[in-house]
């Protein structure tokens, strides 16, 4: 085991295509802390790629980016890469980090149970609304910051050295406090219209398994 990440970014949809430019700022933090990064971009995030790249790097985080089901998570064009079938044989002992719709709810416990260290997710839809001005420029949408800035939270709390409870809670804390903007005068229409989205994510977010494992 080393303190190596490896990332999946499709691209081939709009959700997936913002979740890809946004965790470019995971990535760059991870290269700032001479971290090695396995960086599964576009049509790189493949099954057979992915399964290929755990295998022989053995790294400590995985930081998915997809679409997901209750038990399992995608790549590019919604090709399954991780689910009940092949968990156990890749995760053990590592830090998981699911930034996909429903993983939280059945896949995390799932892991856990095969031999992972920890997982982080969502049990429910993992929400991202845009702006509807700038919806095709992810890193300056101010919509999908505020969702997006506290998601990155987990990964970059762990890419500093800190435990999973603490990157968990940093990304609870984050959306705790945009919401609140969210829901009061100074906020736009806009932005009060995506309070509720926000909040969701924050009631469905979760940690599973052993709290206190590091990269």
């Amino acid at each position: 085991m080393n303190n190596s990440i490896l990332v999946t970014r499709p691209n081939h949809d709009f959700p997936t295509t913002y979740l890809y430019f946004w965790s470019e700022l995971v990535i760059d933090e991870a290269k700032n802390k001479d971290i090695t990064v396995l960086d599964l971009d576009g049509k790189k995030a493949n099954k057979q790629k992915f399964v290929s790249y755990i295998s022989r790097n053995n790294p400590r985080l995985i930081f998915l980016n997809g679409h997901g089901s209750k038990d399992s998570v995608a790549g590019y064009d919604n090709e399954v890469l991780l689910d009940e079938g092949n968990c156990g044989a890749l995760l053990q002992e590592k830090i998981i980090y699911a930034r996909s719709c429903e993983a939280g709810a059945k896949l995390g416990s799932f892991s856990i149970e095969k031999g992972a260290a920890t997982f982080i997710g969502y049990n429910k839809d993992f929400w991202l609304i845009r702006s509807k001005e700038r919806g095709t420029k992810p890193l300056t949408d101010p919509i999908a910051k505020l969702f997006l800035e506290p998601s990155n939270l987990v990964p970059i709390t762990l890419i500093k050295g800190n435990s999973a409870q603490e990157a968990y809670q940093k990304s609870q804390d984050d959306m705790r406090r945009n919401f609140s903007y969210m829901i009061s005068s100074k906020a736009s229409q806009e932005e009060r219209d995506a309070a509720f989205f926000l909040f969701s994510n924050y009631t469905c977010q979760v940690i599973l398994g052993n709290k206190q494992a590091k990269i």
